[in-house]
């Protein structure tokens, strides 16, 4: 048994030392943020961060789903024509106005969860038995 684990020993220690010397990181000092907004994922990743610290900022707007759903919606059409006004990424910069339109208002429903966005519709059909 000691010969086993001293033969995987000898295997695995060239290769992970080999990972060591290319794996070099630059030390980050923990306060940058950055976002990639080339992707559709970077853009809800913006919109649901700037959703909730709006949300920190009003925090009546907790209690109500559909008010949330709304605001995530809004902010990311926002962000989608903002990035696409000032040609920020390359995603958006052959689409036209309304294609634009319609890619932040799924960038804030997929923000907000289409979960929630199903759940909360749903409850405003819901019989409500008193």
């Amino acid at each position: 048994m000691k010969k086993l684990v001293f033969m995987l020993m000898a295997l695995i220690l060239p290769v992970s030392l080999f990972a060591a010397e290319a794996a070099e990181v630059e030390p980050s000092t923990g306060s940058e943020f950055v976002i990639n907004l080339g992707t559709f994922t970077g853009i809800v990743t913006l919109v649901s961060s700037l959703v909730t610290q709006i949300l920190k900022v009003i925090p009546a707007i907790k209690d109500n789903k559909l008010a949330k759903i709304g605001i995530s919606a809004l902010v990311g059409i926002l962000v989608c024509l903002i990035a696409w006004g000032l040609q920020l990424t390359p995603l958006l910069e052959n689409y036209p106005f309304y294609q634009v339109l319609i890619y932040g208002l799924a960038a804030g429903l997929s923000g907000c969860g289409f979960y929630d966005v199903i759940k909360a519709i749903g409850g405003l059909f819901k019989n409500k038995e008193d």
